[in-house]
């Protein structure tokens, strides 16, 4: 009974250690998660193929992973982690376009304005047709 409540006390006392040390640092965060992930697949992958190369990036992105969760600068680090997620976001958004667009091949057409090159969508199938940009208003004539 008496070593557990010391083995409680050590690790109350490691982790009130921890959680000193760690204030004022950045943390993980969703960039730090990817680059730790990643890391760790790359590790896998060079294993299996004995790559050296990708050895080496992955112990980069672990190095880098890790003085993004230690440091000290929180302004550069959100902003990097702002940035990341931005991407993430608009990456997101491409391949759910995508996606529908895929969904929608048979019945529709997909065109680009040749005035402000904005993508507009037109029905398959009904000849020749003159087209409107929502956008810039220009008008064309296109088969469909």
């Amino acid at each position: 009974m008496i070593r557990r409540s010391l083995e409680g006390a050590f690790l109350k006392g490691l982790k009130d250690k921890l959680y000193q040390f760690m204030q004022g640092r950045n943390g993980i965060d969703e960039m730090g998660s990817v680059l730790i992930w990643t890391s760790l697949i790359l590790l896998i992958i060079s294993t299996l193929l004995n790559s050296f190369i990708l050895s080496l990036i992955a112990f980069a992105l672990l190095i880098y992973s890790y003085f993004r969760v230690f440091s000290r600068n929180l302004g550069a680090r959100q902003a990097e982690n702002q940035r990341y997620l931005a991407q993430r976001e608009r990456l997101r958004f491409k391949l759910q376009s995508l996606k529908v667009r895929l969904g929608l091949h048979k019945t529709h057409k997909y065109l680009k304005c040749k005035k402000c090159s904005k993508k507009m969508r037109v029905p398959r199938g009904k000849g020749k047709i003159e087209v409107t940009c929502p956008h810039c208003g220009e008008k064309f004539i296109t088969r469909s």
